[in-house]
């Protein structure tokens, strides 16, 4: 057996496996207590197999907090229903920690009941559109101190297995930490003891509190990765202090502040990139030190067999996939559903202070919502009358429906008229750094062929052939996708038009100026994916680095300049609109570094032979154009549907062929779809 689905022991809790399912707030709460709901949400990845759950962001502010963004464990009234959390997770088979936290300078104003955020020093944070805090008193500290020791003994009471103080990020721990965010001259600031000061006090009292065999975790960013902040030596440091204290029990690393300008784990960060940091901090430390930052089940395995780690954080594979641990321990991590790290319903929602979702699992939190009187999912439950169905695309869309119908006892046939599966979803990712997107398809196809769902590729559904077949089938399903929008802009003979589709395909011949018309996600994104054309690649430049044929400066500009110079045009104010703020920032930055022109607020008036002529508010100009990529939208492809409804029995429509939209969307149709039938 391997080692990651071993034992593992934090002082006196003893673990089933090393796998620790993130903190994560998955949901609001109601003044303060935990609902049913989310209760529900970690019954299900207990009993999904994860060794130990941490539930996140439990406030333990008696003055500033959120009743409805954080379960409260400022007074005992909280415990019933925390019981009832910790009690569905032990019957589940896991264990469960309760995560301390106080977000410093990182909490807006209007989040905690209208009180001005404090933090080390009143110096504000573009995290939070640079509202000002208030520096701490050091009575207030001490008050901070005492209230954490009585939130430890409540969440003890409530019948946690240990405690993990929260300090990633960037939150108020980090905060007086760094240099950046502690300008104190009292014993709170300073040297690094007296940054520490306050940390070693909390730790000290919560011993008292919860007595010596209670685990006290902490949660650790490896790095700020702030300019002038701490740096992974310094975090070392101070983890080695922490660590000699003997009140520390286990290390969870993490990497990076909100604040930092690095992409710390969205899809285009490599799995495990950030290993480095918890490995230079387990050389130094006794306790055990366990992973995170975007890890899946092959690095977990490779990481933990090899020593490097004493166990794996993950977070979002447990959104997507609640029974992931079970899967791994069976020896099926391939059947796993697979998170890409596009953090759009998840990550992003939290942010927002909305329930978090999962685009590739529609069930994810919304299990209460979903489940019969029987606590049964849809997927659970045969369908009372079997049908045969034809699905014809076999896009996210008509898989997904495929894979619910036929787990509810249909018999499912896909026609797909490409060679391959996926559909649409196949262009999104193709730019650089966004291939993970393709693992949900990719999972899709693996579980439809394992339920016995018939994909005929090469099939071009004809509406002759939809109609004649629909004699042998009891349903037909739409899912054929979208088709591109072509805006009827004048055109000078002998211009050289292709569609984003066309160069994401690798069908299109570009020229050495390209204007891209459209700069939504699929213009933006595409002329991402030919500005790094001729860029250095990973294995290029490790070489380079190795050998040094150039000096750093040069292998930059490598990295940053490509064979194309690019140029996007959009009409609306804002690039990207559609792509969800977790990504986006990162794709605009990597455009911003490739030197593309982005022109916004920019109406094309013709395109010639030799260039795109377009205007805005400096006037008139001809963008030299050797190719003009049309990325201007699309339109559901429903021509099928138009031409044979009126001639099949049962025909339904699902994803783009219905509104066009994004993956989480088509996921949403197929799932709702296949679960009514």
């Amino acid at each position: 057996m391997k080692k990651l689905y071993t034992p593992y022991k934090i002082n006196q809790c003893e673990l089933k496996n090393r796998m620790i399912m993130a903190p994560m707030s998955i949901g609001n709460t109601e003044e303060g207590f935990v609902p049913d709901s989310t209760i529900e949400f970690y019954r299900r990845r207990a009993k999904g197999g994860v060794g130990l759950i941490i539930f996140a962001n439990m406030q333990w502010d008696k003055v500033r907090y959120n009743p409805h963004h954080g379960a409260l464990l400022t007074d005992e009234k909280f415990i019933p229903q925390l019981k009832k959390l910790t009690d569905a997770v032990h019957e589940g088979g896991s264990k469960i920690f309760a995560q301390l936290m106080n977000r410093g300078r990182y909490a807006y104003q209007r989040s905690i009941q209208g009180e001005q955020a404090v933090a080390p020093s009143a110096i504000p944070s573009k995290f939070t559109h640079f509202e000002m805090p208030r520096e701490l008193t050091v009575d207030e500290i001490h008050d901070f101190v005492k209230w954490q020791a009585d939130a430890a003994a409540i969440a003890k009471k409530a019948g946690f297995d240990g405690i993990e103080i929260q300090t990633n990020s960037g939150y108020l721990y980090g905060q007086f930490w760094s240099p950046v965010t502690n300008h104190r001259t009292d014993e709170y600031g300073g040297s690094l003891e007296n940054r520490n000061r306050f940390m070693m006090e909390t730790l000290a009292a919560m011993r008292e509190a919860v007595g010596p065999d209670f685990p006290i975790a902490l949660r650790i960013s490896g790095s700020d990765y702030i300019p002038g902040g701490c740096t992974g030596d310094d975090i070392v440091e101070i983890c080695e202090i922490l660590d000699n204290s003997g009140y520390v029990d286990g290390f969870s690393i993490t990497a990076g502040w909100h604040e930092s300008d690095v992409p710390l784990i969205t899809m285009e960060v490599p799995h495990a990139t950030y290993a480095y940091l918890g490995r230079q901090i387990k050389a130094k430390v006794k306790a055990p030190v366990a992973m995170g930052m975007r890890m899946n089940l092959q690095k977990a395995e490779e990481l933990t067999e090899r020593g490097d780690f004493d166990a794996i954080v993950m977070g979002r594979l447990f959104l997507t996939d609640p029974e992931a641990a079970n899967k791994a321990m069976a020896g099926h991590p391939e059947t796993a559903r697979p998170c890409v790290g596009c953090n759009a319903l998840c990550l992003d929602n939290v942010m927002a202070n909305q329930p978090a979702y999962c685009i590739g699992n529609y069930e994810c939190n919304r299990e209460v919502e979903l489940c019969d009187a029987d606590g049964k999912l849809p997927t659970e439950v045969k369908s009372a009358h079997p049908e045969k169905i034809l699905v014809i695309g076999a896009g996210p869309a008509g898989m997904e429906f495929a894979r619910v119908a036929s787990l509810r006892g249909h018999k499912v046939t896909i026609w797909e008229k490409r060679d391959r599966t996926i559909g649409l979803s196949m262009y999104a990712a193709t730019p650089p750094r966004r291939y993970d997107i393709r693992y949900l398809g990719q999972w899709l196809e693996r579980m439809c062929r394992a339920q016995g769902v018939e994909i005929i590729l090469n099939k071009a559904a004809t509406p002759e052939d939809i109609i004649a077949a629909s004699k042998d089938y009891d349903r037909v399903v739409m899912a054929c996708g979208s088709k591109a929008f072509v805006p009827p802009i004048p055109t000078e003979t002998g211009a050289n038009i292709v569609l984003a589709w066309d160069v994401l395909e690798g069908t299109a011949n570009l020229g050495r100026n390209v204007v891209v018309v459209g700069g939504g996600d699929v213009g933006v994104e595409t002329a991402m994916y030919i500005g790094e054309i001729g860029t250095l690649t990973a294995d290029q430049l490790r070489f380079m680095m190795i050998y040094g044929p150039e000096p750093d400066e040069k292998l930059h500009e490598l990295l940053n300049k490509g064979v194309h110079n690019v140029s996007v045009v959009e009409m609306g104010p804002k690039f990207a609109k559609d792509i969800n703020p977790g990504s986006r920032w990162s794709i605009m930055a990597r455009c911003r570094q490739l030197g593309l022109n982005m022109m916004k607020e920019t109406k094309v008036l013709e395109i010639k032979k030799n260039g795109v002529l377009v205007e805005n508010e400096d006037g008139q100009q001809l963008l030299p154009a050797d190719t003009v990529v049309m990325a201007a939208g699309a339109k559901p492809y429903d021509d099928l549907y138009q031409a044979v409804k009126d001639k099949v029995a049962k025909v339904d429509l699902i994803g783009d062929t219905v509104k066009v939209g994004r993956i989480p969307d088509a996921i949403a149709s197929a799932y709702t779809l296949a679960a009514s039938i």
